[in-house]
């Protein structure tokens, strides 16, 4: 529909991830895209075209079979290792930047 709705009811029915004061919105913003930018880039990518894909995908079935598809290759991928290595090594993974590297903050498990 093209109905016109508050940011609570959005919250409330799944259609938005979070909800925040006017005032606060850079600092949220900030926040997420921290929390974006510490994940694999490749995953992100077949996160999204994944996304894209099952929106548009009616058979159920056939979206679960292509979605474990899609992860198994994923964790087997060069990546997938990396990042599966980096935390049971409780290290940063490769991708993240030299300044999160030489962070002394533990990394979250």
């Amino acid at each position: 529909t093209a109905e016109v709705m508050d940011a609570p009811t959005a919250l409330s029915l799944g259609l938005a991830h979070q909800v925040v004061e006017h005032d606060a919105l850079d600092n949220a913003v900030d926040s997420m895209i921290a929390t974006l930018v510490k994940g694999s880039p490749q995953a992100q990518r077949a996160t999204k075209a994944l996304l894209a894909t099952v929106a548009q995908a009616p058979d159920a079935d056939a979206t679960r079979e292509h979605t474990c598809q899609v992860i198994a290759k994923l964790r087997v991928s060069q990546e997938g290792q990396e990042g599966l290595a980096s935390f049971f090594d409780k290290r940063r993974p490769a991708w993240t930047s030299p300044e999160e590297h030489n962070n002394t903050a533990e990394p979250r498990s």
